[in-house]
């Protein structure tokens, strides 16, 4: 038990017989009675008892025990681990690591493009110590672009991404805003460093397909991929031409694209390419991570064709591989776009897109009347769904 001496007239260190301490102890009881003078607040509970004595006795006098009692189950976290699995995955993609401010001004909103928002729609410091550390972020891609502005003076080659959170009030209890953790993606620069070797494409500046193609190899190895859709949505604040939204179940994920060359002069970012994304965490979180069974290896050979269809303009390569996909199950194993045409002999506002296809069955060989029949069925479907037609 512990009490403690409140007068200032009680020895002080050094003082008295209990000095290596400052503790005055009652024996003759099976409980120690201890009482701690004024100035050791220090001690408050038994285990600074035990402190204390095995701070005199010396830690290296002390024998190694096991713990006494088993550890708790851990205590499963899908949106940590999901988080953590996009760190992993987006570094080995080439990116690193950035941790910004989340405090910034509603100026920088406007600045970058974003819809003017009267201020009570942002959490708001009511004592900010600097003039630009006043708001709470609505966007990450505030943050990027602030930091990309900063970080410019010492490197002309960016590849960076941030997991953080944004804060949205109107989306609260009404108490604490709504905090909703997002990923963002910024890309600038050559797409290689120089090199010794001649090598043109490196030189490049990034674009929209590099980030498009980091996104698709999250996605795939989050294994949402096939449940994404990506909507062209060019002209998007703070887009340019190149901008999509990614949808899956009809949820909005997040967007991506590249800055508006107007909005990069703002902030002295002009004549580079800015390839921006921010993408929404929580919906691609899963109960458990667990490696999912891979498909079986058919003993069977597979038959690979290539396929060009002619279709509007308005057509998108997304449509049209979604119409082909569902003409072909089960036997379509495979599907991928290898060739985009415009011109001669094509009449005005069409195009065309080629496909590799893969047809492939579990049970036995495919043969050439199975062959015929499934491109027979793809072609109606794209006719009937899209307009489009086999390209002779």
């Amino acid at each position: 038990m512990i009490s403690r001496d409140a007068s200032p007239a009680a020895a002080g260190p050094g003082a008295g017989s209990e000095a290596s301490f400052g503790l005055r102890v009652e024996p003759g009881e099976a409980v120690l009675r201890c009482t701690a003078p004024w100035y050791r607040l220090d001690v408050e509970v038994p285990a600074d008892l035990t402190e204390e004595v095995a701070r005199i006795v010396g830690y290296a006098a002390i024998p190694a025990t096991r713990l006494s009692d088993t550890l708790p189950p851990p205590i499963p976290n899908p949106l940590l681990e999901t988080e953590e699995r996009i760190r992993d995955l987006l570094v080995g993609c080439g990116l690193h690591e950035h941790i910004n401010y989340t405090l910034t001004t509603i100026e920088n909103h406007e600045k970058l493009g974003l819809p003017a928002l009267p201020p009570e729609r942002y959490v708001t410091l009511g004592n900010p110590l600097s003039a630009n550390r006043r708001v709470m972020r609505r966007s990450m891609l505030v943050s990027a672009v602030e930091a990309l502005a900063h970080n410019l003076r010492y490197t002309d080659r960016i590849r960076c991404f941030e997991v953080g959170r944004v804060y949205l009030p109107e989306q609260s209890d009404g108490i604490r805003p709504r905090e909703e953790r997002r990923v963002s993606v910024l890309l600038t620069g050559p797409r290689r460093r120089a090199s010794v070797h001649a090598d043109p494409a490196g030189a490049e500046p990034l674009d929209f397909f590099d980030l498009k193609g980091i996104f698709e190899a999250l996605l795939a190895a989050l294994g949402w991929l096939d449940r994404v859709e990506v909507v062209a949505r060019p002209g998007e604040p703070p887009f340019g031409p190149r901008c999509a939204e990614l949808i899956a179940g009809g949820v909005r994920l997040g967007i991506l694209g590249e800055l508006h060359p107007v909005l990069a002069e703002r902030w002295g970012l002009a004549s580079r390419r800015i390839c921006l994304a921010e993408l929404a965490i929580e919906p691609l979180v899963k109960t458990s991570w667990q490696r999912e069974a891979l498909p079986s290896i058919s003993n069977y050979p597979a038959v690979v064709e290539d396929l060009a269809f002619v279709v509007p303009e308005e057509v998108t390569a997304h449509d049209l591989a979604a119409a082909i996909r569902q003409a072909g199950a089960p036997l379509l194993s495979a599907l991928e776009l290898f060739d985009l045409y415009r011109g001669e002999p094509l009449p005005a506002g069409a195009k065309s897109l080629a496909f590799q296809v893969t047809f492939q069955s579990q049970d036995a060989t495919l043969g050439s009347a199975e062959v015929g029949a499934l491109r027979q069925r793809i072609e109606q479907a794209v006719a009937e769904r899209l307009g489009g037609k086999l390209r002779a």
